[in-house]
């Protein structure tokens, strides 16, 4: 679940177009846009205390013994998981994204986009960690609502744009933020 999303280099939203600016000023070259697969190294937003900061953060944990990336966590287990927990515990991180991509799970494998209406941002919740002086992230994932459940069963967990900051910054409104239910999607074929 979740291992693709698009990222526009000419997004809509503001507050996109700022986190770019700032990528772009501060890490050029850095990043991707368009289709980003694990592996694709992507813009992240990331919290530091109080402060927000946009890095460039590889999708993908390393894979236990140099097994494939490990690309998301689930919401309900990841505090348990000694891969996970303690970034759950202060090394959140906000992907932004146009939308994010699923297969249906019969024999044609068609492609979907799932995306807001009016093409409005949606902020994926992940968690981060530093590898060899590198950021890398995973997407956090959770049962699928309806609006995706009859193509696959899972989801990214989807912050709404003024719960950014208390996800990335408190502990407690993120675990809030990620037991709140997600948005209604529409999908599109891709």
């Amino acid at each position: 679940m979740c291992c693709r999303y698009y990222f526009s280099d000419r997004p809509a939203d503001e507050k996109i177009m700022k986190i770019i600016a700032l990528m772009d000023r501060d890490y050029p070259g850095a990043y991707k846009t368009g289709e980003i697969f694990p592996g694709d190294a992507a813009a992240a937003v990331i919290g530091e205390g109080s402060r927000l900061r946009h890095v460039p953060a590889t999708f993908g944990f390393p894979g236990y013994k140099g097994g494939k990336l490990l690309i998301n966590a689930r919401s309900e287990t990841a505090s348990e998981k000694p891969t996970f927990a303690e970034a759950m515990r202060c090394r959140r991180a906000i992907l932004p994204a146009d939308g994010f991509y699923e297969w249906s799970r019969d024999e044609k494998k068609t492609k979907y986009l799932f995306t807001l209406d009016g093409l409005r941002t949606l902020y994926l919740c992940g968690l981060y960690q530093i590898v060899d002086g590198q950021y890398r992230f995973v997407i956090l994932t959770r049962p699928a609502n309806a609006s995706v459940a009859d193509i696959h069963n899972r989801m990214p967990v989807i912050a709404a744009a003024d719960q950014v900051r208390p996800y990335l910054t408190d502990p407690e409104a993120a675990r809030r933020i990620i037991a709140a239910a997600n948005p209604k999607l529409n999908r599109q074929q891709a």
